[in-house]
């Protein structure tokens, strides 16, 4: 790990140590586990706290017990147990005092397991704070309000995830600051809060684009259980990398994709396949996309997407679908938002 930070404080350590100890892909992502981060914690406390002896011999115990409580129930040979054991020789870089293992026990304590409450505080799914409201909604105002409810799960629920955030955030940063602002001040208190501000956003950040991708699949199948569609199972050995939120079989057993989301944006080529034979061979009658922003889509990327079995459905005011109503092609893949239900139900009940 290199070691010029380039900041005059031994506790921007703090900062390295974590992402050393939350690194899955090169050291095996322990830091997730609180349990072990305690137990490390207080290990390095007690040893401190309540050793007479000389440092080099502390430290000689210190490293021993940390490499004991990384390896513990690893079976050597596995592949867990060699990352674990590279972040074990990669950490020694940095532990050359008692210090810098004082600064690695905050970093478990005070900083990873906070983090990782924290993680656990917030919601995997936007929809989970809206979902209550969109029935309502949708209740009022049935298909015609589709166009709404996809921006309504889209907005409230990023703006109720993201309060969550901050909400777990403030009082974590409150708690880190209370329990460290007597202890060090300046850089080195800087480096800590800061260290732990980012390490914080950097881990949410990872959730946030997890809980993306579930918020749009979470709004289709709350659509789906409002108007009483059944979903299916994708079809067999079907696994391209299609943007598909959800698949219904008609009643012919042809299957047909649904996705809903604001736009395709630079992604749309995902939208679609122009192999017509892989979709034969799976019995894909067609994919529906329920899109509530047109601004994006060009005549040519509306042409190129319908001539491939796709089928749009814009809002009813849409500029883009009043012209494709008077085109005697588009009019075919290019359809009111509106009719969505309906369509679907004609073909699945």
């Amino acid at each position: 790990m290199e070691t010029n930070y380039g900041i005059s404080s031994p506790w921007e350590k703090v900062y390295w140590f974590a992402r050393m100890l939350i690194n899955s892909d090169q050291y095996g992502g322990i830091g997730g586990d609180s349990r072990r981060m305690n137990a490390l914690a207080s290990a390095i406390k007690t040893a401190i706290d309540q050793s007479n002896d000389d440092e080099h011999i502390v430290m000689e115990f210190l490293n021993q017990k940390l490499k004991n409580i990384l390896l513990e129930g690893r079976k050597p040979g596995t592949s867990i147990y060699h990352s674990l054991e590279k972040l074990y020789m990669d950490l020694q870089d940095d532990l050359i005092t008692l210090t810098d293992f004082k600064i690695l026990c905050l970093t478990c304590e005070k900083v990873l397991v906070p983090i990782n409450s924290c993680l656990g505080n917030i919601p995997s799914n936007d929809s989970e704070f809206v979902e209550t409201y969109a029935n309502t909604f949708l209740k009022k105002e049935g298909a015609k309000g589709l166009a709404n409810i996809i921006n309504i799960l889209d907005d409230k629920g990023l703006r109720g995830s993201l309060e969550c955030e901050r909400k777990q955030l403030v009082a974590s940063f409150s708690e880190l600051r209370k329990n460290i602002e007597n202890e060090m001040s300046g850089a080195d208190l800087d480096s800590v809060l800061t260290a732990f501000c980012q390490e914080f956003e950097r881990r949410v950040g990872q959730k946030r684009k997890g809980r993306a991708g579930r918020g749009v699949e979470g709004a289709t199948s709350l659509i789906f259980r409002h108007f009483g569609i059944k979903a299916s199972q994708a079809p067999e050995h079907f696994t391209t990398g299609l943007e598909i939120d959800r698949w219904v079989r008609t009643k012919e057993g042809w299957y047909i994709g649904i996705s809903c989301k604001r736009t395709l944006r630079e992604r749309w080529k995902q939208a679609y396949t122009t192999d017509l034979n892989l979709l034969n061979r799976h019995k894909i009658q067609a994919l529906w996309h329920v899109l509530t922003y047109d601004k994006d889509l060009s005549d040519e990327k509306l042409t190129e997407i319908g001539s491939h079995r796709a089928v749009l459905y814009l809002p009813d005011d849409s500029p883009k679908l009043k012209k494709a109503g008077n085109h005697p092609g588009m009019k075919e893949y290019v359809r009111p938002m509106s009719s969505f239900i309906d369509d679907l139900k004609s073909l699945v009940s």
